[in-house]
């Protein structure tokens, strides 16, 4: 109730309009660029037809089917009437669409937060009393879903919706049938997160206005932030039809009733919108432009004519089109069979929804860390990359990927984290469009991103400010009025008490403690990897012995990672199965959470033969949990042991039993691709079981053949391939040869890769 009562008291305290985002210091942002990236596009056209969108969109993935470009922030796709508290948009089991919306997140968990702004609808005759009736029955049967196009037909009306986008323009086309009232309805306060306000006025073609939700109002109300400093998202956008409408009208929502005002022009309310009419013939054609901005109306009006003008819907699908394959083209697989191959290019494709690139085609970008919209020129041709929705899960899988495939992108990621240690005073935890920072998941894993960048040999951005950044996040936290019990998702930095104690206690946050101490431990490691590669040997010796801290969790009688009193007295009761202490998970999955130092957990555990048998009885018992990050690297723990050959054989469990080519096919929610990125990496037998060391985890890819390009200028090699054939023995890799040289241990670190060749693996049913 109180939540509610200030998120109304937030709605009021609204102006009737918001200023264009403000200005901040004239100067580029983002640093100079020193590496000029030049086009990189291997055809790829032939694997879009490999790539289904619909995976994943039914269950727990909360994948998006719709158009967008790589990296897009239109993200084009429909909005499926589902329960309340859904954080993203689309269910495959729903009966009925609500319309087509400009924003999402790719595959997060949660609820009652999000974006999923700026529907559009269309619609015959008028509107509905009760705003759930404004939908429609559909068919899967109608779907059509690849990169770059969605279209589905919406059964009550007879409408055959076809969609496309650019990075900053969504597009419609719209076939009707003959009507005397046919509608396009435009709705400005559609939000999976919470509306506050939003203004929509006609133009001579359209429309055009903004509208300002909250993207997380439970944050918000718990941190007592100034409103709108946490959370808060301010759309601009026109929107230009390609004929004249004959009649207009507006509406506003109040609670579940829709109030309709024909022939009005301008409508301004807490939820409001805009609709269109025509008389129409049967298969008449009506398209929408619908073009977003951060900065302002005016920049919406020049992302329209700089992204859409001149260009037919099939233009800029095939554009859109190209943008993929293009990515797309930079791995080449042969001998999988279609199920791996579909899931493969799909992976790929889902990877690179998010970071979201930001830079807008004015060069400019809005960030919102300070609390307030801060518009800043970026450098040369520099781009300002967020939501990582979240980074405790996109660390792991989809930024790596990340760095292997789209290298011209990791120097603006690494470039834009700096750049809101910079505005806000602290590295991210889970970037948005939003203002302020959301503190969602726990530890500070911007750290393992910018060492994967250092440690694969990025170093296009501010290396004194990079050290500032890291080691701010490290010995500093952000002074809250909460800190007890919940410290993990409200803290900005490192909690006080990790740093005297050793560890964070069950006080300090009595559900993710354990893990808190564990992650931390790791993005000590990852510091001191920075610091080592900057030449700071002191600070390397003080975070690598911090990073030990993850010892302070192990209990030998126990033989189990586990919570603790600040005391230092173990939390009771304690069952290892159990969540206390332990984010999303539990102590089975997290003891094994050592991912820079396995051969130290090995130690623990008591030696090699132990830690292989405590592994096997970890799979054997059903405690691997495919859809959740804290378990994505423990199979890879194996190639640490005596018998590497058991890694292959799990991995390919993991991804022919949690994966499938179907709307139900991924195994959890997919993250900002960070579970696609898993299936992706893994099939094609290389995995980084702790970003920021460089390295690559070999087990046998699923396909005899990969073929991985490389960007030229970047590698002394144009390609890398991995040759696995002649598996009808058996997939366990008997011997390896890089470029002729024998391979005496299972991994390879990104510089061997980037230079080139082929890794021969010899297979049989032995190791």
């Amino acid at each position: 109730m109180t939540g509610l009562l200030i998120l109304s008291l937030l709605a009021s305290c609204r102006p009737d309009a918001p200023d264009s985002a403000l200005e901040a210091d004239p100067s580029c942002a983002l640093g100079q660029r020193q590496q000029t990236w030049a086009p990189f596009c291997p055809e790829g056209h032939d694997l879009l037809a490999w790539v289904d969108p619909m995976i994943g969109t039914e269950g727990s993935g909360n994948a998006v089917p719709g158009p967008m470009a790589p990296h897009g922030f239109v993200k084009l796709s429909p909005d499926s009437q589902v329960g309340a508290g859904s954080v993203d948009a689309y269910e495959y089991g729903a009966e009925r669409l609500e319309g087509f919306s400009h924003t999402h997140l790719e595959g997060p968990g949660g609820g009652s937060n999000g974006y999923s702004n700026l529907l559009v609808i269309p619609w015959l005759g008028a509107l509905p009393d009760q705003a759930a009736d404004l939908s429609s029955a559909f068919s899967h049967d109608s779907e059509q879903a690849a990169p770059g196009y969605y279209a589905v037909t919406l059964d009550e009306h007879g409408v055959r919706a076809e969609l496309t986008a650019t990075g900053w323009v969504g597009v419609h086309r719209y076939t009707f049938p003959a009507s005397e009232d046919a509608r396009v309805v435009f709705d400005a306060g559609h939000t999976r997160g919470s509306a506050i306000q939003a203004e929509v006025s006609s133009t001579a073609d359209g429309f055009e206005g903004w509208t300002t939700t909250s993207m997380h109002p439970l944050l918000s109300y718990m941190l007592e932030d100034a409103p709108g400093s946490t959370g808060e998202l301010t759309l601009y956008f026109t929107g230009a039809f390609s004929r004249s409408f004959e009649t207009q009208g507006t509406f506003t929502q109040d609670g579940s009733s829709l109030e309709s005002q024909q022939g009005a022009v301008q409508v301004t309310g807490e939820h409001a919108g805009s609709w269109f009419s025509w008389t129409t013939g049967q298969g008449d054609v009506i398209e929408l432009r619908l073009a977003v901005s951060l900065q302002s109306v005016e920049q919406a009006r020049a992302n329209l004519a700089a992204q859409a003008a001149g260009r037919s819907f099939e233009d800029i699908r095939a554009e859109t089109e190209d943008a993929w394959a293009c990515r797309l083209g930079r791995v080449r697989v042969e001998g999988g069979d279609d199920e791996q191959t579909t899931l493969l290019y799909t992976s790929m494709y889902r990877s690179m929804m998010q970071p979201s690139a930001l830079t807008e085609p004015n060069g400019a970008f809005v960030s919102g860390v300070s609390g307030h919209a801060l518009t800043h020129q970026a450098c040369d041709t520099r781009v300002f990359y967020a939501d990582d929705w979240c980074l405790w899960d996109t660390f792991r899988t989809t930024h790596p990927l990340g760095v292997l495939l789209e290298p011209e992108t990791v120097d603006d990621r690494v470039a834009s984290f700096l750049h809101q240690h910079q505005e806000g005073g602290w590295l991210p935890k889970c970037t948005w469009a939003a203002t302020g920072y959301s503190r969602v998941m726990i530890g500070n894993h911007a750290v393992p991103v910018l060492a994967d960048a250092v440690a694969k040999g990025f170093s296009d951005f501010d290396q004194d400010l990079l050290w500032e950044a890291v080691e701010h996040s490290a010995t500093q936290d952000e002074e809250r009025w909460l800190t007890d019990g919940i410290c993990g998702y409200l803290n900005l930095g490192t909690p006080p008490e990790y740093m005297d104690l050793g560890y964070v206690s069950h006080e300090c946050d009595t559900s993710q403690s354990a893990s808190m101490t564990l992650e931390y431990a790791y993005d000590d490691w990852t510091t001191a990897r920075i610091a080592q590669a900057l030449g700071l040997a002191d600070q390397a010796a003080r975070f690598d012995a911090r990073a030990e801290s993850w010892r302070n969790h192990w209990d030998p009688e126990q033989g189990f990672m586990r919570g603790r009193h600040r005391d230092g007295s173990w939390v009771e009761p304690f069952d290892p199965s159990g969540p206390e202490d332990f984010c999303e998970s539990n102590s089975w999955v997290y003891s094994f959470f050592v991912p820079q130092d396995p051969t130290g957990l090995m130690e623990l555990m008591g030696g090699d033969e132990a830690f292989v048998t405590r592994l096997d009885t970890f799979f054997d018992e059903g405690h691997f949990e495919p859809d959740n990050e804290p378990s994505f690297h423990v199979p890879w723990l194996y190639n640490t042991s005596s018998q590497p050959h058991l890694a292959t054989s799990r991995v390919h469990a993991l991804l022919d039993q949690a994966f499938e080519a179907s709307p139900g096919g991924l195994p959890g929610n997919d993250d900002a691709g960070a579970t696609s990125a898993l299936y992706a990496l893994a099939s094609m037998g290389l995995f980084p079981m702790a970003p920021g060391d460089g390295i690559y985890q070999l087990t046998t890819p699923l396909f005899d053949r990969v073929e991985i390009l490389h960007h030229p200028g970047l590698a002394a090699g144009e390609s890398f391939e991995i040759q696995s054939g002649g598996r009808e023995a058996g997939v366990a890799i008997q011997s390896a040869s890089l470029n002729g040289e024998s391979l005496e241990e299972p991994r390879i670190h990104h510089a061997r890769l980037l230079e080139g060749g082929t890794l021969d693996l010899e297979l049989g049913s032995t190791p």
